[in-house]
């Protein structure tokens, strides 16, 4: 019996090829099928957003600062619950007043008890519930709660934690679990936990459940291994969720930020500093979260330029891709303290 060898391509050939295929699928499917898509998705957001019932029962883990507590802002008002979960000790430099039309000059320090005070003023009810995400048990057993008194409409698994190791500091070993605990487990744990809570209602009404991942799940810098992983895992595991979560009327969207103005960005170790003016404020995307949720679009992704960059990244060969991975490691390393290793 002749055996004949199984057919291989050389690796020297993956980058024409694949770069073939990509324009032969964009230019014959993806284009057409957009064009489609779009003529159908944007009647259906104009009508929810006009149309669409509000939640009247929220809870938003990593509440304390940042993303969190801009949407905790920006849902309260009359008639809606909103449970702020987060470590109490967590700080954030956040802006709440506006003085010029377009500018945000006031900046006031808060935590989540602070966050729940002006969360009362605009005559919403406010409840803190003081967890560390990565204790699952206790985790399950707060939301658990919550949901028996309110019956949880809208769960944002927000919370997330930034990293930085320089090449003089600390080993790899320091830093990987929590990132992982904090920033996958603890986000896995938050919605599984309300999909369940979801799930298993009498009315069979459902829900919907936000996870913020980042863009970095697509392409960023290398030195943040740990933190990109993480976060690219939260884009597939999204993605899925959203299936399983159809016949069960229960709504999943991943928010993949990039570079908002918060604590972790405006941390001077982090890999990469981008001056304060250049980012986007938590407040205005927390608006735009809270508009498009109303559609339930499968991703919201913002500023649309860097989502635009990051996505396009995974079309190109991957011996391009490879090179850019290379060159953007170098510049971020010759621009910041975490050198050509970073295991953030």
């Amino acid at each position: 019996m002749i055996r004949f060898p199984p057919l291989t391509v050389p690796s020297f050939l993956h980058p024409t090829i694949e770069a073939w295929v990509v324009w032969l699928i964009t230019t014959f499917i993806s284009i057409p099928a957009a064009f489609c898509t779009m003529f159908i998705d944007a009647p259906y957001a104009l009508a929810c957003n006009l149309f669409a019932p509000e939640p009247k029962s929220i809870v938003i883990t990593g509440a304390s600062s940042g993303i969190g507590a801009s949407l905790a802002l920006t849902y309260a008002k009359r008639g809606v619950t909103i449970g702020l979960l987060g470590l109490d000790s967590m700080y954030e430099w956040l802006v709440v007043v506006r003085i010029i039309r377009l500018l945000y000059l006031t900046y006031i320090l808060y935590n989540a008890q602070q966050v729940a005070e002006v969360v009362r003023s605009r005559r919403a009810s406010a409840e803190v519930l003081v967890c560390d995400v990565a204790d699952t048990d206790k985790l399950a057993q707060i939301l658990e709660e919550f949901d028996d008194q309110h019956n949880i409409d809208l769960l944002f698994a927000n919370a997330g934690q930034l990293g930085h190791t320089i090449d003089t500091d600390k080993e790899w070993e320091d830093h990987w679990d929590r990132i992982v605990d904090v920033n996958f487990i603890g986000a896995v744990a938050t919605a599984m936990t309300g999909f369940k809570l979801m799930e298993n209602r009498r009315n069979r009404r459902g829900g919907q459940i936000a996870i913020t991942s980042s863009l970095s799940g697509y392409f960023f810098l290398p030195q943040m291994a740990y933190y990109n992983a993480t976060k690219a895992a939260l884009i597939s595991f999204g993605r899925d969720l959203r299936y399983i979560g159809r016949p069960h009327n229960i709504k999943v969207t991943v928010i993949t930020p990039g570079v908002i103005d918060t604590r972790m960005t405006a941390d001077p170790h982090q890999p990469f500093s981008m001056p304060r003016w250049l980012l986007t404020k938590p407040e205005r995307l927390a608006k735009i979260i809270k508009r498009r949720l109303l559609y339930n679009p499968a991703t919201i992704a913002y500023p649309f330029t860097e989502y635009l960059a990051s996505w396009v990244s995974q079309s190109l060969p991957t011996a391009l891709l490879d090179d850019a991975t290379w060159l953007v490691g170098k510049v971020s390393s010759s621009l910041s303290r975490t050198g050509s290793r970073g295991f953030s």
